[in-house]
C-alpha cells in the first residue's frame, strides 16, 4: 500500500482520537461545573494577572485546598470550558462531597435497575438478540432464544 495513504489514514485516526479525548474532557468539566454550582461555589473569571496565575499553577480539573489569611478556600481551576476559577469555603466543599456521594448512589441505583429490567426481560449481555460473536456458531442457543425453545 502507498505510504502516503497510510500516513493520511493514520493522521485522520489520530485527529479523531484527539477530538474524542477533548469531548470527554469537556463533558467531564461541564459535569464538575454543574456540581460546583449546585454546591454554591462562586465563579471568578481569570481576568486579572493573579487569577491567571492561579488558573495555570493549580492542578487542572481538581479541587485544591488553599489557606489564605486565616480562611480556608477550595479552588477548582477550569481552563477547558470557561477559563475561570470556582471558589468555595468549607461549607461549599462539604456540599460538593455530599453531591458526589449522592450522584454515585444514584448511578449505582440506575445501573441496578437496568440490570434488573434486563434480567426480567431475559436479555443477555448482548441484548435481546443474543451474542453475535464466535459463540453464535458453537452454541445453538446463542441467538437470544429462551432456554425452553425446542430447537
Amino acid at each position: 500500500m502507498n505510504p502516503r495513504i497510510l500516513y493520511l489514514i493514520a493522521s485522520f485516526l489520530l485527529a479523531g482520537c484527539a477530538g474524542v479525548k477533548h469531548e470527554i474532557a469537556e463533558s467531564s468539566a461541564r459535569n464538575m461545573e454543574f456540581q460546583l454550582h449546585e454546591a454554591g461555589f462562586k465563579i471568578l473569571l481569570a481576568d486579572t494577572k493573579e487569577r491567571q496565575d492561579l488558573l495555570t499553577k493549580l492542578p487542572p480539573s481538581k479541587v485544591t485546598r488553599l489557606p489564605l489569611g486565616g480562611t480556608v478556600y477550595f479552588m477548582y481551576p477550569d481552563p477547558v470550558v470557561c477559563s475561570c476559577l470556582y471558589v468555595g469555603r468549607e461549607q461549599e466543599m462539604m456540599k460538593l462531597q455530599k453531591l458526589a456521594v449522592d450522584m454515585q448512589r444514584s448511578n449505582q441505583n440506575l445501573l441496578i435497575h437496568e440490570i434488573g429490567e434486563n434480567e426480567q426481560a431475559q436479555w443477555g449481555p448482548s441484548g435481546p438478540w443474543g451474542n453475535n460473536g464466535i459463540s453464535a456458531f458453537t452454541n445453538p442457543n446463542s441467538m437470544g432464544r429462551p432456554a425452553y425453545d425446542p430447537e
